[in-house]
């Protein structure tokens, strides 16, 4: 019945707790597979520590370094110490040239033998299951325009500044000389299905239902082409609960919140994920250096994008992280402790593709001769560009306004009613 603890001694315990786990847990290696172990316990502890310590740096409270320079540690421990590598997902093939090195990462039949995998979830036929590849395409979700301009050029440059960016009139078009991750975890009419289980397909066009994906981009990262992958319940492949990519942007974000990151840093973390994107003998991806360009986009209508200003290297690093780990769960909790909520004031957070008159006519064709455009609305804008467009909308209204009280949860009311020692989060009373 006493009154809550200060937020630095429960985070601190948690701390504690995962040291102690770090330091008494065995390494993989010498346990079963899928056995909680060593790297896993650090993982959580970077994770943990990087974020107390940036949600404490953007509200001003001191010591905030601390908690950095322990994810520095614990990040830094496992890529000293674990074997662990960025990996090119095993691609039975290619499909009308498109590499699919990173998609084919989340969906391998067995991660426990995977560089990448610090630990797995382990499923098999019969005995334990999900739902995913079938389920990723049937949610209803719809990704927005803001996170498809984030996708940077073949040539390591914003779309707002490289010669290689073909514009957004079609998605075919808004594809091309962009970072590979774009066309591995978006549907798009470049990636493979197996209808009948050995032919290759693909679906010309996205749908653009309001059940289906309400702004024609849709998320297909999980998706697997075979058949029986797509059964209710039935897929088989593994989930990582630790991969090794989280590990590096740990590393390159915390050190350059602290202000000692270096180019080898660079190296060994954010330009080891886009060496990934790489063909044979081909270099793929522009790799970051410690002066990057900065990105026009940095700012919406001549406000910071986050609210405030940083620094364009910690702008491509917080780039790299939503791009790299995107649909895996961490989006909502960096915009919290980045204390960024006025991104999601950004129309372009609640809008979709590009529509004009190629674009009606090719989803006419598709979709038996009916225009699926007639029932939804559009927001049209001068973009950065100086063009004129209209973009499908997903909301009516389209005032989206931040109220900071949503960086915290409420507590519950019954909580209150049994304790009265405990006090409501502020905002919420």
């Amino acid at each position: 019945m006493k009154a809550r603890d200060p937020r630095s001694f429960v985070i601190d315990k948690i701390i504690e707790d995962l040291t102690f786990a770090a330091n008494n847990m065995k390494k993989p290696a010498d346990l079963e597979k899928g056995r909680l172990n060593r790297y896993a316990a650090l993982q959580l502890l970077a994770r943990v520590a990087l974020y107390e310590g940036t949600w404490m740096k953007y509200r001003n409270i001191s010591g905030w370094e601390t908690y950095l320079q322990k994810a520095v540690e614990a990040s830094s421990t496992i890529m000293n110490e674990g074997n662990y590598a960025i990996v090119k997902g095993n691609a039975p093939f290619k499909f009308e040239g498109f590499p699919l090195y990173y998609r084919q990462q989340f969906i391998q039949e067995d991660l426990s033998t995977n560089a990448e995998c610090v630990l797995a979830r382990i499923y098999q036929k019969d005995l334990l299951m999900h739902g995913l590849s079938r389920s990723v395409n049937e949610t209803g979700w719809g990704i927005s325009k803001d996170f498809i301009e984030d996708f940077l050029c073949i040539d390591g440059k914003p779309i707002t500044l490289s010669d290689q960016y073909q514009g957004d009139e079609t998605f075919l078009l808004e594809m091309q000389n962009r970072d590979p991750r774009l066309r591995n975890m978006v549907d798009n009419p470049m990636l493979p299905y197996f209808l009948d289980g050995t032919t290759p397909i693909s679906y010309p066009v996205t749908s653009i239902a309001v059940n289906q994906c309400p702004t024609g981009y849709m998320a297909s990262k999980f998706r697997d082409p075979v058949p029986a992958q797509n059964e209710a319940n039935q897929t088989t492949y593994d989930w990582y609960v630790f991969r090794y990519a989280e590990v590096l942007l740990i590393n390159a974000e915390a050190k350059t919140e602290l202000g000692t990151i270096t180019q080898q840093d660079l190296d060994k973390t954010i330009n080891q994920l886009r060496a990934r994107l790489d063909e044979p003998g081909k270099f793929v991806m522009g790799r970051l250096t410690m002066n990057p360009p900065v990105d026009p986009l940095a700012t919406v209508n001549g406000a910071p994008r986050y609210g405030y200003t940083i620094s364009s290297l910690l702008y491509e690093i917080r780039r790299e992280r939503r791009i790299e780990l995107a649909f895996e769960g961490f989006r909502w909790d960096d915009i919290v402790r980045w204390k960024a909520g006025k991104l999601i004031e950004n129309p372009k957070t609640m809008l979709g593709i590009t529509v004009n008159e190629e674009v009606e006519q090719n989803y006419t064709i598709h979709n038996g001769g009916t225009n699926p455009f007639t029932s939804r609305t559009f927001y049209q804008l001068t973009d950065w560009d100086g063009k004129t467009k209209k973009l499908l909308k997903v909301y009516d209204n389209m005032s989206r306004t931040w109220d900071d009280r949503l960086y915290l949860k409420p507590l519950p009311i019954d909580q209150l009613q049994l304790n009265d020692n405990l006090t409501q989060n502020p905002g919420w009373e």
